[in-house]
């Protein structure tokens, strides 16, 4: 049967006011209770199954009805005593909180139970305002009805009107004969004559009453647990069987101790200071002994119980049922009036009170100078209506009444007395709930409240709080706040409503660092994850636990501040809210340094030192300070670094395993710029493609990147990576390496590494194996920051298995041998450097160095060889040729694109010790950094099997650009230039360069300079422009192939599926150049540049073809290309060299696959089968061949004829003739040229007809005369004229525009049959403005 929360109901319980005889307190202290009011105290919340009639007269059975027993004298005669000072309050609840332990999650209940029970007698209020007055006179007395009439005169008159506005008469009046066995004995028949002279006296609210029936001694039993609890003990009565003295004891020390049944007195003995409680102490009043019930017997806890339950059920309710309907009338009676029909308007005109009462009248409103309504006011009625209806558990109706009542004290602007109608009505909506209802069955789940519902009673109880806060500062603590905020918070509680629970928590705590502000605001950051926001309310939880551990250490509670930021700190580990975990941790780390708990300091402090881009510069040099001071109180005990060497970590490590790396003198990037292995692979695959040397070829060059192999006496590295984490400088002191076996290695020690903020850095940790073993690198050593000594492992997993069952379902991974180390007796071993070469050079410069090769191992080599990774950049300088003038040119070149392969350095034997100087020519082939990556392979001195070995050499080199070259071309208007080049030079660098010879290089296109360049000098950024003409070589051999058949059948097979291995264009190896040669000292360095800018453009344009196989199918040269090799040197140095400028194009261009491109379309349109791919990858990529071949580059195909008109006697476009003698025929020249190097081309021209309407323009349209159309075909390079005529009849201008031609391309004529036309392309266009000047002759 569901209820209200038991907090809830007890606290706003009737108050019953006991006031009994001596004799009565003499029985009661007998059992160690003060007063019959601690007698009751165990039984006050045991009344069950209560029958309530509500406002409508429905009755009701409730679970339980609760009391609360007091003395007379706490309400009557010192109202003081029930109303603490809040300030004692707030201390009480401070010490209580403080005297427990965190973990013991005390806090909420003891605040709760101290919050709830000091409740102070309040005007604004009636809950603490006695309901009854239960007196007590015992049958010892000597005149017990004149004891009782001098009790009963206490309660009446001006004795009982302690304060104006409480009404202390009425009251229930409850009266008890009690009856004590151990001093009056067993017979109680004058207790029942006595009993029945009360009742005749004074009506039937009288009973009898039997205690202290123990007559004989019985052994004492053990001292109860007095210690003080916050729950509310509902025992049960004892029967005979199950009674023991220590039982008996302990219900009513239990009772007694309960800071929620009795705050005052529990709190003055757990705080062992003066007993501030329901009952002064008195000389006659002892001190509390830990002693209780030892006059009581099983019959006798069940007549208290059963005094209890008489006085609720028969007395209590009853009296308050007659009292709610009869003060409901005076209610309605009120509303009914002119006053109550208009509301505030009717209160305001008709119906308000004076402020200061007449002279000789009774004060009915307001009292605004002291505050609050008198007892006859209709108000204050009302509101003792509304809290007897709350009492009695009839909700709705105590809500309608504080809802009229709220509006009526705002008007009357009872500030106070509004709040705590407002704070009730939303309670009363609250409590009115189905699942509060006795009827409800207490299994099914409570209905949520709608949005509308539980917004509104969340608005009454915000509107209380903040009224309850404008009472004071907002430094001070409001109780009230608190007080009524805890009601609705166990209400929300117990029907599951968790929302917007931690804001109103929040909200009533206010802005106070008390104690109980910040345990409402820790049960906030509970409340914040209930309910099934448990993942959205983290950051929320996580902020309050920050603001109640905040106020925990303002008030003096550090451990529970401590626990609350730990709480917090764990939410935000595992969130990117960084920079208040920050602020958490330090904290924490402060607080346990103070408390001389430097490990935990120290590990708080750690958790500041991870990597952190988004935080302020420089903000972690602070906390690492504080580090070294915790740390260095932490050394101060020896014991304690070893105990937590596990939790003392670093959160970021400063080492990045994953790129640790061994370097033995022979490995790539031995010198450390750090290129990835990759390129290095590349490079040994080329290496091996070319492999031609005696023996077997090797499987691999390089050094196993699992393990690396060195030979005794042989240094290698430690290549580690170091980044600082912080945003504050760094130190690593005392930096080295350790080895799983170290005996026989020596490790060097780097003294100090200083890192800027978020640095990255390479170290290199040089080691010297001394014997053969196997050595794997564990771990890294260092001090960190000069006094945290730290050691990283550097082991790591290796590659995941997934052979067996066991390796699918839990990750298993192989062992990774990436950090061992082989050690060898002794081995062959050269070095290689590279001697010379400079860290920057210009594009195109020719730079002499030397290639210095030294056998420092033991056996001797030979058959020494090397192969860069840039091909053509480096080559050996040939003394022969390369220092001496000499005037050989050659006529052909190369027409492959040449592969990679290795260079001999030097056949011959090089023994142990020796040293030989190989003469090199850097060339910078392309502008932009470089990393020259170089393989040196050479054979061991063997007499049977030999193994290769290798050692690689590296260098970085910035290639500048030097010079800009930019090239237009544009067709030539004259019979001996077919092109001309507008060509623009510019110095890119900051030297002045002084430009040379240009030549070019075309199998078809000859070079005529109309500008010679030879000698100029340019300046920093000056630009030169000149003008160059080229002609096509009249001399041609008919075996150039400007088509380039082989190229196109090759593409064609790719097209069909053919593997790209098994492709090739069979290409001729040279090919013959056009025009004057060139000198053979520029072929090298010609060569390389075109192959590496041939393969870029190759490479951009057909990505789907592997590099390997371009080169088996493209030619190094086109037929139709022209480039241009420009001389430079620099005045201010010997430096000089060569540029090149590639692939002009002066004639258009054609598509070299028409042919193939009909002949897939055929297949297309015919429907034929195409090769079927298992994969979408794979038919995507033969889409993008298809794409790049069809529509590329190579399918490129533009109008080859261009058109030059003249005029036959007519001199700069102007033509005169004597027009007296009449018109004149002007003669018009169409010349057609056909530019194109392949494709013969047909025409068709049409003059424009003869306009019959009036121009108004001065110039006028052209009158050809004869034949409009004409057509005609002209073959690869040809031109064709047509001559036809204007008339003019006057003189003017006349504009030739307006002409059509037609062009159409066709296949070669030596491709098809005689007669034959095989049709390409076409376009059509329209001729433009040219203006003819037509004078009359002078």
């Amino acid at each position: 049967m569901p209820s209200p929360p038991l907090s809830l109901v007890q606290s706003l319980s009737p108050r019953i006011a006991v006031l009994t005889s001596e004799d009565v307190i003499h029985s009661c202290e007998a059992n160690g209770c003060r007063g019959l009011e601690e007698l009751l105290r165990p039984w006050e919340g045991g009344t069950e199954r209560v029958s309530i009639l509500s406002s409508t007269l429905t009755p009701t059975i409730h679970p339980t009805f609760p009391l609360r027993f007091v003395s007379f004298e706490s309400v009557y005669t010192n109202p003081a005593l029930s109303s603490p000072n809040p300030d004692v309050v707030v201390d009480l609840i401070s010490s209580f909180v403080g005297a427990k332990k965190p973990e013991d999650e005390q806090h909420y209940p003891l605040t709760r139970s101290l919050l709830l029970s000091s409740r102070p007698l309040a005007s604004h209020e009636t809950f603490d305002h006695p309901v009854g007055v239960l007196f007590a006179v015992s049958t010892a007395t000597s005149d017990p009805l004149g004891t009782i009439n001098r009790l009963h005169a206490q309660t009446t008159g001006s004795a009982a009107q302690s304060v104006p506005w409480m009404d202390g008469t009425n009251v229930l009046r409850f009266y008890v004969v009690i009856h004590d066995v151990n001093s009056m004995g067993d017979d109680t028949t004058p207790a029942h004559e006595l009993l029945a002279n009360v009742k005749k006296a004074y009506g039937p609210h009288s009973t009898l009453l039997v205690i202290n029936s123990q007559i004989e001694r019985r052994i004492p039993p053990e001292s109860p647990d007095v210690s003080t609890h916050p729950t509310i003990p509902l025992p049960r009565p004892f029967t005979p069987d199950i009674v023991t003295p220590s039982a008996l004891s302990q219900v009513y020390a239990s009772a007694l101790s309960s800071l929620t049944l009795s705050p005052m007195a529990a709190a003055s003995a757990s705080l062992g200071g003066r007993a501030v409680s329901d009952t002064p102490s008195t000389p006659t009043k002892p001190a509390r002994r830990k002693l209780y019930g030892a006059k009581l017997t099983a019959e006798d806890t069940q007549r208290l119980a059963a005094l209890v339950r008489e006085l609720v059920v028969q007395s209590l309710v009853p009296w308050m049922e007659a009292r709610v309907r009869e003060w409901n009338e005076i209610y309605h009676s009120n509303r009914r009036g002119i006053t109550g029909r208009l509301f505030g308007a009717g209160r305001k005109f008709f119906g308000s009170r004076p402020n200061s009462p007449a002279p000789g009248t009774t004060p009915t409103g307001y009292n605004t100078v002291k505050g609050y309504y008198p007892i006859s006011a209709v108000e204050a009625l009302s509101r003792r209506l509304a809290d007897f209806a709350f009492m009695l558990r009839d909700y709705r109706f105590a809500g309608n009444v504080y809802d009229s009542l709220r509006r009526d004290f705002a008007q009357d602007r009872a500030i106070r007395y509004a709040a705590a109608a407002t704070e009730m009505y939303g309670l009363c909506l609250l409590l009115s709930h189905n699942f509060f209802l006795p009827s409800s069955p207490p299994t099914v789940a409570p209905t949520p409240f709608t949005n509308l519902q539980h917004s509104e009673i969340t608005s009454w109880l915000e509107q209380a709080v903040i009224t309850y806060h404008q009472r004071g500062p907002a430094s001070q603590i409001q109780l009230d706040a608190l007080r009524v905020t805890v009601l609705y918070y166990e209400a929300w509680k117990a029907l599951g409503e968790w929302r917007g629970v931690g804001a109103a928590l929040v909200k009533s705590a206010g802005e106070a660092d008390e104690v109980p502000s910040a345990v409402l605001i820790e049960e906030a950051a509970a409340a914040d994850v209930k309910g099934g926001k448990s993942t959205k309310g983290q950051r929320r939880r996580a902020f309050h636990l920050v603001l109640a551990a905040r106020r925990y250490e303002t008030a003096g509670l550090k451990t529970y501040s401590r626990r609350c930021l730990e709480r917090a700190s764990k939410i935000y580990r595992a969130s990117p809210w960084t920079s208040a975990q920050d602020r958490i941790e330090y904290s924490l780390g402060r607080q346990a340094y103070t408390l001389g708990e430097s490990d935990v300091a120290v590990e708080h402090f750690l958790r500041l030192l991870r990597r952190e881009d988004t935080g302020v510069s420089g903000s972690q040099a602070g906390p690492l300070e504080d580090m070294a001071l915790a740390y260095e109180q932490l050394t101060a005990h020896p014991e304690l670094p070893a105990s937590s060497t596990e939790r003392l970590q670093l959160p970021t490590p400063v080492f990045d395993v994953k790129r640790t790396r061994i370097i033995a003198s022979s490995s790539p990037s031995a010198s450390g710029s750090g290129s990835s292995r990759e390129r290095w692979v590349a490079l040994e695959a080329q290496a091996l493609g070319s492999w031609d040397r005696k023996g077997k070829k090797p499987m691999t060059l390089l050094p196993d990147e699992r393990g690396t192999v060195v030979g005794v006496g042989e240094s290698f590295k430690v290549e580690l990576v170091a980044t600082n984490p912080l945003n504050a400088p760094l130190t690593l002191a005392d930096l080295t390496v350790s080895f799983d076996s170290s005996d026989g290695v020596n490790a060097e020690t780097v003294p100090e590494i200083h890192l800027e903020p978020y640095e990255t850095r390479c170290i290199t940790v040089s080691a010297t194996p001394r014997a053969s073993a196997t050595l794997r690198v564990h771990e890294v050593s260092f001090i960190f920051h000069r006094f945290f000594p730290c050691a990283q492992t550097l082991d790591r997993k290796g590659k995941r298995l997934q052979v067996t069952k066991a390796h699918k379902l839990k990750p298993t991974y192989a062992e990774d041998n990436s950090l061992n180390i082989s050690v060898l007796p002794a081995r062959a071993r050269l070095e290689v450097q590279l001697v010379g070469l400079p860290e920057m050079a210009y594009e195109g410069e020719e730079v002499e160095a030397e290639l210095f090769i030294s056998n420092t191992g033991k056996v001797g080599v030979e058959d020494v060889r090397v192969i860069w990774n840039e091909y053509g950049m480096i080559r050996r300088r040939n003394v022969a040729t390369d220092y001496t003038e000499h005037t050989d040119t050659i006529t052909s070149i190369p027409n492959l694109i040449e592969t990679n392969v290795s260079t001999i350095l030097k056949s011959e034997l090089v023994k142990p010790g020796e040293s030989l100087s190989v003469p090199i020519i850097f060339t910078g082939l392309r502008a932009g950094p470089t990393d020259l990556l170089g393989l040196v392979t050479f054979l061991p001195e063997a007499k049977e099997m030999t193994i290769a070995e290798v050692v690689a050499v590296e260098h970085h080199i910035d290639v500048r650009p030097l010079v800009g070259l930019r090239a237009m071309m544009k067709p030539a208007g004259s019979d001996t230039t077919d092109s001309i080049v507008a060509l623009e030079v510019t110095n890119a660098s900051s030297e002045p360069v002084r430009i040379g010879e240009i030549r070019s290089v075309s199998p078809v296109w000859i070079l005529e300079t109309s500008h010679d360049l030879s000698d100029s000098t340019l300046l920093p950024n000056q630009t030169i422009r000149t003008i160059l003409s080229v002609k096509r070589d009249e001399l041609i051999p008919a075996s150039l192939d400007l088509g380039q058949k082989k190229v196109v059948a090759a593409l064609g097979r790719l097209i069909q599926g053919q593997p790209t291995d098994e492709v090739s264009a069979k290409l001729d190896s040279s090919i013959s150049l056009a025009g004057p040669p060139i000198p053979s000292i520029l072929e090298y360095a010609y060569l390389s540049s075109r192959r590496t800018s041939r393969l870029a453009y190759l490479a951009q344009n057909f990505p789907t073809v592997p590099k390997s196989a371009l080169s088996r199918i493209f030619p190094l040269i086109e037929p139709s290309d022209l480039d241009l090799i420009f001389s430079y040197s620099i005045p201010s140095s010997s430096q000089k060299g060569h540029v090149t400028l590639h692939s002009l194009r002066p004639a258009p261009e054609f598509s070299l696959v028409e042919g193939l491109r009909r002949e897939v379309e055929a297949a297309i349109a015919s429907g034929s089968k195409t090769t079927r791919t298992m994969y979408e990858e794979t038919g995507r990529l033969r889409r993008v061949l298809m794409d790049s071949v069809l529509e590329g580059c190579i399918a490129r195909e533009g109008d080859p004829v261009i058109v030059r008109i003249r005029i036959g006697e007519g001199k700069r476009g102007v033509v005169e003739h004597d027009f007296a003698n009449g018109a004149t025929r002007i003669p018009v020249v169409f010349e057609f040229q056909n530019r194109s190097l392949y494709l013969p081309v047909r025409y068709v021209m049409k003059l424009p007809i003869p306009s019959t309407q009036q121009q108004d323009t001065s110039i006028s349209q052209p009158h050809f005369i004869g034949n409009l159309s004409h057509r005609g075909m002209m073959s690869a390079g040809s031109k064709e004229e047509v001559n036809t005529e204007i008339w003019v009849h006057e003189p003017s201008l006349v504009n030739l525009e307006g002409w059509e031609l037609t062009v159409e391309t066709g296949e070669p004529l030596a491709e098809v049959e005689e007669g034959e036309w095989r049709a390409r392309m076409s376009w059509s266009r329209r001729g433009g403005e040219k203006i003819v000047q037509v004078v009359q002759k002078a």
